[in-house]
Parts: C-alpha cells; sequence; structure tokens
C-alpha cells in the first residue's frame, strides 16, 4: 500500500492556495492508519514533481494498492486534466504542467491491484487551441478509481475557519476514508455529503469515475 500526496500552495506566477498544505497532511495520517507507505510533498516545481512521480512509480508493482493525491492549481483540457507546478508561467499550457492520465497510465503498466486518482483541483475547460500531451488508452484491466472533487467545467473551492483553511472534498474525505467498505462506495459516501453542504450547493459536486471489478477497500490487509 503506497501513497504519493503532493499539495501545490505556494505559485509564483497564480494566486497563493491556502488548503494543500492541511489537507496533505490530514491525508496522510489517515493513510498511514490504513497500513499505507506515504510520502507527502509540498510546493514542487515541474522538474520535481516529475521526478516525484517517477519515484513513486518505482516502487509499485505487482499487487499493490497505489494512491496518487494531488491538491493544487490544475485544469482540464479535452477531458485531460493537468496539475500546475509552482513554477507554471502564465498562461497554462500542457508543456509547462503534469498530465494525471499519463501518470495513471504508468501506475497501471506495473500491474497493481488498485490505482487510486483523487484530484483536488479545479477542472475549468481551459485553452482549447493548446497542444494535448500523448496518452494511450489504459489497459480494461477493472483497477482504477478516480475521485475528482469537483466535476468538469467547475471549481473546486476551500473552507477559511480563522487560521484553519482546508478544501470542501478534503472535509468529507476525512470523514470516510477509514471506512471498511469498498473504495468505490466509500467515495459515494463522500460525493452524497459534498452535495448535502449548503456551502457549495449549485457550485461544486463531486464525481466518481472507476473501471473496479473487484470489492477492493482501502482498509484491505495486505
Amino acid at each position: 500500500k503506497i501513497a504519493l500526496l503532493v499539495g501545490n500552495n505556494r505559485y509564483q506566477h497564480h494566486p497563493n492556495l491556502m488548503a494543500p498544505v492541511t489537507d496533505v497532511f490530514e491525508l496522510s495520517l489517515l493513510l498511514e492508519q490504513l497500513g499505507f507507505q506515504v510520502v507527502s510533498l509540498l510546493d514542487l516545481n515541474k522538474a520535481e514533481m516529475v521526478t516525484a512521480v517517477s519515484r513513486f512509480l518505482q516502487l509499485l508493482g505487482k499487487g499493490v494498492y497505489a494512491i496518487f493525491y494531488y491538491a493544487g492549481h490544475g485544469y482540464e483540457h479535452s477531458g485531460r486534466n493537468y496539475m500546475v507546478p509552482v513554477d507554471a508561467p502564465q498562461p497554462y499550457a500542457a508543456e509547462n504542467c503534469i498530465s494525471v492520465q499519463r501518470i495513471l497510465q504508468k501506475m497501471q503498466q506495473q500491474q497493481t491491484a488498485l490505482n487510486l486518482i483523487l484530484l483536488d483541483t479545479c477542472r475549468k475547460w481551459y485553452n482549447p487551441q493548446c497542444a494535448l500531451s500523448q496518452v494511450q488508452p489504459l489497459e480494461p484491466w477493472g483497477n482504477t478509481v478516480y475521485g475528482y472533487a469537483t466535476s468538469e467545467d467547475a471549481e473546486a473551492y476551500e473552507l477559511q475557519d480563522g487560521e484553519f483553511s482546508s478544501g470542501i472534498f478534503m472535509k468529507y474525505l476525512k470523514k470516510h476514508i477509514l471506512q471498511e467498505k469498498k473504495v468505490t462506495h466509500m467515495l459515494e459516501d463522500v460525493l452524497e455529503d459534498i452535495g448535502r453542504d449548503p456551502l457549495v450547493t449549485g457550485k461544486q459536486v463531486m464525481e466518481i469515475k472507476h473501471t473496479l471489478k473487484e470489492a477492493r477497500s482501502l482498509t484491505d490487509p495486505i
């Protein structure tokens, strides 16, 4: 059980964020309770993100439960999701950002038993003229789960409470993540809670996509 958590807060060319540092810290503690080996990294530039993902992929193998969590600026372009490193210039462009789908593709190549991608980022559609990153279709192995903090072409919101800041997604994910149930069912509980939150009604709704053919839970002993 291996997890890589990346939170980007302090940007050189984009507005700073508050919640990722807290959300990465809280999620790392919960995943450690579930038996995950966790690497948590903050404020990475593009080269550092590439290196971190490369090292993470080296740790994966047959039967591994792998989680990749990202909190920070991001966008969506023609169905592809991009994470924005702290040194990315304005405006966003695929060559300055990191493709989530390429990471997932490489995770799957390691023959993992479960790939869980948790994206706590905006998914506003951006720059349709921009080139796309090269991505191959995933193998039909039935081991992949996406948990998007928000839906297509929508933003993901932060909560500010005095000195404390947290993403709406993490507020409810940490409430349910220790549950002993199939990971997709756990995420459905998170989705329903976000849907009942009056602060984001009509503005943010979670989205789940998956091909998980077996009842895998984050509480499974490995």
